[in-house]
C-alpha cells in the first residue's frame, strides 16, 4: 500500500513538474471559474452552470494530463468532439452535482444561521463553526467516492452514468486507504508549504506592510494554484492505477 501511494504521490509531482506553467494556468482558470466569477456582481447565475459542468471541466483536465503522461500533444477540439459524444451521462453527473450542491449549501446555511449572531470573536467562529464543517466533510465523502472516478468510466470505459457512479464507489471505496493516504500527504504538503511562505514573509517588515501582504498574498495564491492542478493530476494519477492497471 505505501509503495503505491509513493508511487502516485512520485507521479504527481512528476507530471506537475513537467507542466509547471500549463497546471499553473490551469489551476488558476478553475478557481475563477468556480470561485471568483460566481461571487461578482450580476453573475451569480454562473454558478449553477458551473456545478452542471463540473465533470466536463473534469474531463477537460485528466485529458491533458492523460496526453501529457503519453508524450502527446494536447488537442483541444478531439477533447470536445469526445465529450459531445457523452452528453447526457455527463450532464447526468452534472445533475447530481448540481443538487448535492444544493442540499449542502441548505444544510450549511440552515446550520450557521442561528450561530452567526453570537459570533465575537474568530476562536469563537472557530468553535461554532467546527462542528459543521465537519459534518459537511463527513457529508461529502459518499459523494466524492461516487464522482472521484465516474467521469472518466464514462469518457473511456463507456459506462453509463449509474454504472460509473456504482464504479467510482466500489473503486474508492476498495482503495480508500491508500487514496486518503494520498490525499493526506498532497494536503500536508500544502499546509507546510502555506506556513513556510507565511513564516518566512514575516520576516521581512522591512519592506512595509503592504508589500508583505501584496506579496504574501501572491505566493498564497499561486501555492493554491499549484495544489489544484496536483489533485487533478492526483485523480488521473488514481485513475489510471486502479481502473487501468493494465495500461500502468
Amino acid at each position: 500500500m505505501l509503495i503505491k501511494v509513493r508511487n502516485w504521490i512520485h507521479s504527481c509531482l512528476f507530471l506537475f513538474k513537467q507542466s509547471v506553467r500549463q497546471s499553473l494556468f490551469l489551476g488558476m482558470l478553475y478557481i475563477t471559474l468556480i470561485l471568483f466569477i460566481p461571487i461578482l456582481p450580476g453573475l451569480a447565475f454562473i454558478s449553477p452552470i458551473t456545478i452542471f459542468l463540473y465533470p466536463f471541466i473534469v474531463l477537460i483536465y485528466i485529458y491533458f494530463y492523460r496526453e501529457l503522461d503519453a508524450k502527446r500533444n494536447f488537442d483541444i477540439q478531439h477533447i470536445f468532439n469526445l465529450l459531445k459524444t457523452k452528453f447526457r451521462p455527463l450532464l447526468f453527473i452534472g445533475g447530481f452535482t448540481f443538487i448535492f450542491s444544493t442540499l449542502l449549501s441548505m444544510f450549511f446555511y440552515a446550520d450557521i444561521g442561528l450561530k452567526t449572531e453570537e459570533i465575537k470573536s474568530i476562536t469563537e467562529f472557530s468553535k461554532k463553526y467546527q462542528p459543521t464543517f465537519i459534518k459537511l466533510i463527513l457529508i461529502s465523502i459518499p459523494f466524492i467516492m461516487a464522482t472521484w472516478f465516474s467521469p472518466m468510466l464514462i469518457l473511456y470505459k463507456q459506462y453509463g452514468a449509474m454504472k460509473a457512479i456504482k464504479s467510482s464507489l466500489a473503486g474508492t471505496l476498495m482503495f480508500s486507504i491508500p487514496l486518503l493516504l494520498g490525499w493526506a500527504i498532497l494536503t500536508g504538503i500544502f499546509v507546510v508549504i502555506i506556513l513556510l511562505i507565511t513564516f518566512f514573509f514575516s520576516f521581512l517588515s522591512f519592506l512595509g506592510q503592504n508589500s508583505v501582504s501584496f506579496l504574501t498574498s501572491l505566493f498564497l495564491l499561486v501555492s493554491f494554484t499549484a495544489y489544484i492542478s496536483i489533485l487533478f493530476i492526483f485523480q488521473y494519477v488514481t485513475y489510471k492505477d486502479i481502473c487501468e492497471p493494465s495500461k500502468t
